[in-house]
């Protein structure tokens, strides 16, 4: 074991004897500068669910085990065995100021496992155990603005942390939060690195943010502005605008509303994507428009919720891809989004939730999700379908039990049929 690995572990053990404790819930003791940045009346996709990463962790940390398997038509299956986890540490404000570490490691338990056989969305880009400072930022905070420099958590519509493996997503970014005028949160921000899985070069390192997008010219990052207003009882909107410096400007806007009608709680979701290509174009031209509706009818004193959700992209290269995470669009599934299609095409999604402590079965929810995913025009032949059933089981507020199956099959003789499986433990001191 190297020095970084030895030296993560030790902070972890220190840590979790310090703060073990002391623990308190997430709103008694953080402090943070996104909890805000997404609307609370949220409309939540499969993926945006099981994807949802606290942004406000303190000083706590956190243990993981993970296993993941995928099996393709016509290939060996691959499977995945890690542990892991995190330790956050905070110093105390002075004047306004304090510092945020956090350091992160994942650990390969597949000693013995083939290499030709081994799933690569948990370790470094070398299929390795690795250890990474993740944060490590200079937090301000003087009346309602709050400034936070350096590596962090984000969510916002096109940036986020999307948690389904064993480390989540981490940027480099500079952002500011206002909320200075009434009912009105104010984000902006610039990201020039990314870590994690879904920067698609290395997990373990911060990317700069030309390479995670695959341009063979540097760029300046991406620069974003958004407004949350939730002065309406019941309505959230969201406006929000993203500079991805020579090669795209994307708007996004989310409106989100709740009614309550008898034994029915009804949440409308409406949003609209639209991108274009900007500056040297670096990745070519960018003609996206996409709109989504979804309505889920939470049943009260039930446990059950039905949803449903739809998608439609009219431009010619189809859904926004330039999403640093998951992505904003209310059809996205454990393993598809609509930008999969590649082109002009819809997405259809009908699922349904419950609550397991209506059976006595405290902390337990299930769910299952269809999704439909077709493209428009005759020259892409683009035609899936994905199934999800997903659980999650949480207990006092320490651990959470993650299982999610996707089943994938494609209407096209030319693509393979493939399902993937992943469960994921966590324990929070």
């Amino acid at each position: 074991m190297n020095t970084i690995y030895a030296a993560t572990i030790m902070l972890m053990i220190i840590a979790g004897n310090t703060y073990a404790h002391t623990y308190h819930s997430a709103s008694e003791t953080n402090e943070t500068i996104s909890q805000h940045a997404r609307p609370q009346i949220a409309v939540q996709s499969v993926r945006g669910t099981l994807g949802a990463y606290d942004t406000t962790i303190h000083a706590k940390g956190q243990l993981r085990a993970g296993y993941i398997t995928l099996k393709e038509d016509g290939t060996a299956r691959t499977n995945a065995y890690a542990m892991g986890g995190h330790v956050h540490l905070n110093t105390d404000r002075w004047y306004g100021l304090k510092i945020g570490l956090s350091a992160y490691t994942v650990l390969d338990l597949g000693i013995n496992q083939n290499p030709i056989h081994q799933n690569p969305d948990f370790f470094d880009a070398k299929g390795k155990s690795f250890a990474t400072l993740s944060k490590a930022f200079l937090d301000g905070k003087w009346g309602n603005t709050q400034i936070r420099l350096g590596r962090q958590a984000l969510d916002t519509p096109l940036a986020d942390s999307d948690d389904i493996r064993m480390m989540p997503n981490y940027f480099q970014a500079y952002t500011l939060t206002n909320t200075d005028l009434s009912d009105l949160t104010l984000t902006v921000g610039y990201i020039d690195k990314m870590a994690g899985w879904e920067n698609g070069v290395d997990a373990s390192r911060f990317v700069d943010i030309s390479k995670v997008l695959g341009t063979e010219r540097s760029m300046n990052g991406v620069g974003y502005i958004g407004t949350v207003y939730e002065g309406i009882e019941d309505l959230s909107l969201s406006l929000w605008y993203y500079r991805y410096n020579d090669v795209a400007d994307i708007f996004y806007a989310e409106a989100g509303y709740t009614s309550h009608i008898g034994a029915v709680d009804l949440t409308l979701g409406l949003q609209y994507a639209h991108g274009k290509e900007s500056g040297k174009a670096l990745l070519g031209t960018r003609d996206n428009a996409t709109v989504g509706a979804s309505l889920s009818a939470e049943i009260v004193d039930t446990g059950l919720t039905i949803t449903s959700a739809y998608n439609k992209d009219n431009g010619q290269t189809g859904a926004v891809d330039l999403s640093l995470g998951g992505g904003p669009f209310f059809t996205s599934m454990e393993d598809q989004t609509i930008d999969a299609i590649a082109g002009e095409g819809t997405v259809w999604m009908l699922g349904a939730g419950y609550d397991f402590t209506y059976a006595g079965i405290e902390g337990l929810n299930g769910g299952i999700a269809y999704g439909l995913f077709k493209s428009d025009t005759l020259t892409n032949h683009y035609h899936a379908s994905e199934t999800d059933i997903v659980a999650k089981y949480t207990r006092n507020d320490h651990f959470t039990l993650t299982f999610a199956y996707a089943l994938i099959d494609h209407k096209d003789d030319g693509m393979a049929d493939y399902n993937q499986l992943r469960v994921i433990g966590s324990y929070s001191f």
